[in-house]
């Protein structure tokens, strides 16, 4: 059996659904993240998790005890905030120790574990400051430390790493999953940043409406989204329509716009789909020598790579190239356009796990 067991879920405020007939399986040692845009009942899921809120119908368990009807304070959990939620009058030390306190471990015991997880969070050199002296990366690896010197069985993150500027988020990701793993605690994220989830998670578990859309590995999800949803949210995804001439064996010709166009799937002949290409997957190349040709509209310098708007027959596509030191196309230049078939998927309409 699964560590952590969500059970057809749900929660209701009147005629309002913030979380329909969830379920989700977490293994011991997992990081899950639960991923979509705000109203889509991430936070409300987390919050049923920790025992906030009460499940309108479904069950919880986490190793094997049923957990629905429990409170908060009883199912040996580990909370980090969005806001921190430090006690600005205790030091460093003093708030990471208030949850061994309350559960009455001996002095000498709790110096040794707050000691322990200030080094594990590189703060060791920080234990007498008061928070208000700390910066907002430090503040959350004390919010951080507080959660797991008590040694939970489940760590929620309710978007610990929000508040923080780009470049810290992204150095706290590495430390946060690196903390994880040396903690072996099965943690739950909540996130509405796509790249934090696949940067962070083990699984993803996408939410759109109150459901779960499509659950995976971050690459599986990204390379294979099952819906038009997903693709887009989970990424950028260049999408049009086209209608199925011919389908055999997982091949599909399509005719989009009048660009003929071979792809893998599953269709009937007669249906009209909906394709989709991430920016990625596109090349440029010399102006008859794609699969169709098109003038670049915009172009922008992102360092790492460059960001093309590109007008086609199939309308207007985005295209990201490496930055390889010297330019591929100006604005205004007929380029073409190349991909592998295997890069084309056939997204169908939102839809739910």
């Amino acid at each position: 059996m699964s560590f952590l067991v969500l059970k057809n879920i749900s929660k209701r405020y009147g005629p309002v659904a913030a979380v329909e007939d969830f379920s989700l399986d977490v293994e011991k040692g997992e990081f899950i993240s639960l991923l979509g845009p705000s109203g889509c009942g991430k936070t409300t899921t987390l919050q049923m998790i920790a025992g906030f809120e009460e499940p309108t119908a479904g069950s919880i368990s986490v190793d094997g005890r049923d957990m629905t009807s429990v409170p908060p304070n009883a199912r040996d959990i580990g909370i980090v905030f969005q806001s921190y939620a430090l006690f600005p009058h205790m030091t460093v030390a003093d708030n990471v120790a208030f949850g061994l306190e309350m559960r009455n471990v001996p002095k000498q015991e709790r110096q040794q574990r707050v000691a322990e997880t200030l080094s594990m969070v590189g703060l060791e050199e920080f234990a007498g400051r008061f928070p208000k002296a700390l910066s907002g990366g430090q503040r959350q690896r004390v919010a951080l430390a507080r959660a797991i010197v008590i040694k939970p069985q489940l760590l929620l993150l309710d978007e610990p790493l929000s508040a923080l500027d780009a470049k810290i988020r992204e150095s706290m990701q590495i430390e946060l999953r690196n903390i994880q793993h040396t903690v072996g605690v099965t943690t739950i994220l909540v996130t509405h940043d796509q790249a934090e989830a696949m940067a962070m998670s083990d699984r993803i578990a996408v939410m759109n409406k109150a459901r779960l859309a499509q659950l995976g590995a971050p690459f599986e999800i990204y390379e294979s989204p099952g819906d038009s949803f997903t693709s887009n949210f989970l990424g950028s995804t260049n999408m049009f329509e086209g209608k199925v001439n011919s389908a055999s064996d997982g091949n599909l010709s399509i005719s989009c716009a009048g660009v003929e166009l071979s792809v893998p799937g599953q269709a009937k002949t007669g249906e009209v789909v909906t394709l989709g290409i991430r920016p990625e997957k596109i090349a440029l190349v010399g102006a008859g020598e794609g699969l169709l040709n098109a003038t670049v509209h915009t172009r922008i310098f992102l360092g790492t790579s460059w960001l093309y708007q590109i007008d086609s027959e199939l309308g207007r596509m985005s295209v990201t190239l490496q930055n390889t030191g010297r330019d591929v196309a100006l604005e205004g230049d007929t380029v073409g356009l190349n991909w592998q078939r295997e890069a084309v998927r056939v997204l169908r309409e939102e839809q739910v796990a």
